[in-house]
């Protein structure tokens, strides 16, 4: 070995330099660092290593391993292979290549690499490559069953035994996902696909089509479902670009395209107000999409402009079955429930609404409506909650006590005219009783009632308090705009 006098480094004042003890020293560090879990730090490592000894096969490799830790897989393949090319004997350059070709999904190189590698690995990989390429078969021919639940558990199998890095793989666990109504999961999914580089390797053919279509037409299908029918037909457009004699890729195609068509028809139609045109249209679409949740959802706009409101209900039912989120198709239930005088249904539904948009005003409204006419329908009195509609003046302790003590909920506002915060708040107190009709609003001026003040204990202003049946349940002092609001809805809404 070479040897060299430094005049100063890190080594020390006049130190001799062994350049094999530095490239050790730089491995070693990287090799650290990979056992840490910092990534980066071996990376710029093993480079130092390479700019000393560009051939060091074992560098080349432990940069390649941590390559993969980062999700760089195109650049690790690459640095696997001239490690290959460097020693191509080199077992342990099998054993990575098998693995990472599994991982890939791409069994029959994998299965190559590892004949190749040394005996203590062989058991385990040929294990895992013929789990893989069972799970595959298998979940291939679910698929051709339209067994989408077990092409479901087929394609996990295969992911959680290694092939986890392959956009056809996760594309395919996608497509099983849509086809079982669980989109959020199909999006999330194929997200995952599509960040994968599209240069790494792929199987030759998957399900009999060009990977790269097969993933395009996973994605039309996508899109479509979620409504975005533009993007579909795009993509569907690659898809038969990529693998135009294919005839399952000219089906998806054909029908990306006729579904986008029936759904511009149908929308044109419902602008024009011809809705029984309009449900002509969107029903051509669900002959090729039955389960698409956005045809379905105007087509029950277009019952409920026909006055149909049972088939409204039952149409909704299905979207909220394939998207138990779609928040139109909640709404639309409900306003049709309510047009059947059905007040319970309307109710849960606007109740769930609510949840998802708890400051919509309509929704708000809506919901007082039917809690009110679903009251009434029970044999309640109402007119009470029908006519708290504004903010009542208590004009003696008599009046106060005898409002406090009426069944339901009030609420008491103790302001003074002239004070600058009660200016303030005033409106908005105004806005919520509007909002908020089976809870009355009542407002003491303790200018003009300093009695009842003192009795209730008030002493700073804008006070506010709650009163159930008579009982005093919740006292605020100056509260926060959304605070109050929060009790106030509690309190609306609950019984």
């Amino acid at each position: 070995t070479r040897v060299l006098r430094a005049g100063h480094s890190d080594y020390g004042y006049g130190s001799i330099i062994n350049p094999r003890k530095i490239i050790q020293d730089e491995l070693q560090s990287g090799d650290d660092a990979f056992k840490k879990g910092q990534y980066i730090e071996a990376l710029e490592g093993y480079d130092r290593v390479l700019r000393m000894k560009p051939k060091s096969v074992t560098c080349r490799i432990s940069r390649a391993d941590t390559l993969v830790q980062l999700g760089r897989f195109e650049e690790a393949l690459r640095e696997y292979h001239v490690a290959y090319k460097l020693e191509q004997g080199n077992v342990t350059v099998h054993h990575r290549l098998s693995l990472f070709y599994l991982r890939l999904g791409v069994v029959d190189i994998a299965e190559m690499h590892m004949s190749l590698t040394s005996s203590e690995y062989k058991g385990d990989l040929s294990v895992k490559i013929e789990k893989v390429k069972g799970h595959l078969i298998n979940s291939g021919n679910a698929r051709r069953c339209d067994s989408w639940k077990a092409a479901l558990r087929e394609v996990d199998a295969v992911i959680a035994t290694g092939a986890d890095t392959s956009r056809s793989i996760l594309a395919f666990r996608a497509e099983m996902l849509l086809q079982l109504n669980r989109l959020e999961q199909a999006e999330e999914t194929f997200s995952k696909a599509i960040e994968l580089d599209s240069k790494l390797p792929t199987l030759a053919k998957f399900l009999g089509m060009e990977p790269e279509a097969y993933v395009c037409a996973v994605h039309a299908q996508i899109e479509m479902a979620m409504g975005r029918f533009e993007n579909a037909v795009a993509a569907a457009d690659r898809a038969h670009r990529v693998d135009r004699f294919n005839d399952e890729i000219s089906a998806i195609q054909t029908n990306v395209r006729l579904t986008s068509m029936a759904r511009l028809n149908g929308n044109i139609h419902y602008r024009e107000k011809q809705y029984s045109e309009a449900c002509d249209q969107y029903n051509i679409g669900l002959k090729y999409a039955r389960s698409n949740a956005c045809l379905l959802s105007n087509l029950a706009a277009c019952h409920w402009q026909l006055g149909n409101w049972e088939k409204c209900i039952e149409i909704c039912d299905q979207v909220l079955q394939i998207r138990p989120g779609y928040i139109k198709a909640l709404l639309r239930r409900a306003e049709s429930f309510a047009k059947l005088e059905k007040w319970a249904e309307s109710v849960r539904d606007y109740e769930a609404a609510m949840k998802v948009f708890p400051e919509n005003a309509k929704i708000v409204e809506a919901l007082s409506h039917a809690q009110i006419a679903l009251r009434k329908s029970q044999g309640e009195d109402v007119s009470r909650m029908i006519s708290g509609t504004e903010v009542k003046d208590i004009t003696s302790a008599e009046h106060f006590q005898e409002s406090i003590s009426e069944s339901g909920a009030s609420v008491v506002y103790f302001m003074e005219p002239s004070n600058a915060e009660c200016i303030q708040i005033s409106p908005f107190v105004n806005s919520l009783c509007t909002s908020f009709p089976l809870v009355i609003f009542l407002k003491v001026d303790i200018s003009q009632h300093p009695l009842i003040a003192k009795t209730e204990n008030v002493h700073v202003l804008p006070s506010f308090i709650i009163y159930k049946n008579g009982n005093k349940v919740k006292e605020m002092i100056c509260p926060l705009k959304h605070v109050l609001q929060s009790w106030v809805e509690y309190y609306n809404f609950s019984d």
